[in-house]
């Protein structure tokens, strides 16, 4: 079956999109990625997005305009791209505009944008969504769910690392998977480019190739209280955002350049990495496979070799396991779906919730077809 697998991840530069084979499930199941490409926003979308996600008051008409403003712009981006012969489920994680769990406030829930009826309308396709409410309505912190499909394809004493606009790690031990949110990813490296220089990201690390890594900040930044948190925890924009680096970096601007501050975060992305997998994995690593956005930044990526080479024999990429960095995260979630459509748990213990089906449905034209189809699979 194929699944199209969009992702919106907390980097607010566009959407990643996945046209992926699965086959079987649970430990059986088989994937090959087909295709994948990526879809900027519109500057005016991307200033929306952030704006609802940076907790700053916003109506509730300026809220459902971008809810829907999103949603149209995927449903746009994927009709014109995608002929609807070429998959048979849409798969969407959702923008989160809101996560409480990562502000200590589990009881006040997770919020996923991006009106998936646009999407359903323009293709009349199954579509599988919002993964994130049925794991923190069973007790989870919502995130990261993507150690469900680490677990599936990589073998023991394997760390996976994701660098999105948060970075996450999953360990996959003996009979236990251990995953979390370690920090910040190309967040931080984004938000302090946008302030900057009105760029997105940091494109080949340029800026932060001309600066100086601020020994003094990253001490401090390293201090944060989040840092010594026990797993299972996980965070997002809602505390690594605009607001951390206004208070907590910009006071350095004037005695450090522009360049040395993007420099300064680079470094403290693969710090936390560092600091992270040294405090709690505590099995044998025997090999670290990183992937994400970040992979496309060669000076965070030197930096990660350098921190993380006495830690594992072998660093590769996902690449290198035949995945692309564009397609990492939609491969997940694809498998998540694939796991909901075949009535199975989508969830690890490592969100801290009890084993649950996650996602909800919007039935396609074609539906009970999918049904029928997936009873032939071996899980």
């Amino acid at each position: 079956m194929r699944f199209l697998s969009i992702v919106t991840g907390t980097s607010s530069d566009g959407a990643d999109v996945s046209l992926i084979d699965l086959k079987g499930c649970g430990r059986r199941v088989k994937f090959k990625i087909i295709n994948y490409t990526s879809f900027r926003y519109p500057e005016e979308l991307r200033r929306e997005l952030l704006k609802v996600s940076s907790m700053e008051c916003v109506t509730a008409e300026e809220f459902s305009k971008v809810h829907w403003d999103l949603g149209r712009f995927l449903a746009n981006a994927i009709v014109s791209s995608f002929n609807v012969g070429d998959y048979d489920v849409v798969v969407y994680s959702g923008y989160t505009a809101y996560h409480g769990p990562s502000l200590g406030k589990r009881d006040y829930g997770t919020l996923q944008i991006g009106e998936v009826s646009e999407i359903y309308a323009r293709t009349l396709k199954t579509v599988v969504y919002d993964f994130r409410t049925n794991d923190v309505a069973a007790g989870g912190l919502g995130a990261p769910l993507i150690a469900l499909s680490d677990s599936l394809i990589f073998d023991e004493g394997t760390l996976t690392v994701n660098i999105g606009g948060i970075s996450n790690v999953t360990y996959i031990g003996r009979n236990r998977v251990i995953a979390f949110d370690v920090g910040p990813g190309n967040i931080l490296i984004n938000l302090l480019t946008d302030y900057f220089y009105n760029e997105p990201y940091d494109k080949d690390g340029a800026h932060a190739s001309n600066g100086h890594v601020i020994r003094e900040l990253i001490l401090e930044l390293m201090q944060d209280k989040y840092f010594s948190q026990q797993p299972p925890k996980n965070t997002g924009r809602e505390y690594f955002g605009l607001s951390f680096v206004k208070d907590r970096i910009l006071p350095y601007l004037g005695r450090y350049s522009r360049d040395d501050l993007i420099r300064t975060v680079t470094r403290f992305t693969a710090e936390c990495i560092r600091d992270q997998v040294k405090r709690f994995i505590n099995g044998p690593i025997r090999e670290i496979v990183i992937g994400g956005g970040g992979t496309r930044n060669p000076v965070l990526m030197s930096d990660l070799r350098e921190l993380l080479g006495d830690l594992a024999p072998r660093i590769t990429t996902f690449k290198d396991h035949g995945i692309d960095d564009l397609a990492r995260e939609g491969l997940g979630f694809a498998i998540i779906a694939n796991e909901t459509l075949h009535l199975r748990v989508g969830n690890t213990e490592a969100t801290g919730g009890f084993p649950i089906i996650l996602g909800k449905v919007i039935p396609g034209s074609d539906f009970l077809n999918i049904i029928e189809s997936l009873k032939n699979d071996e899980c």
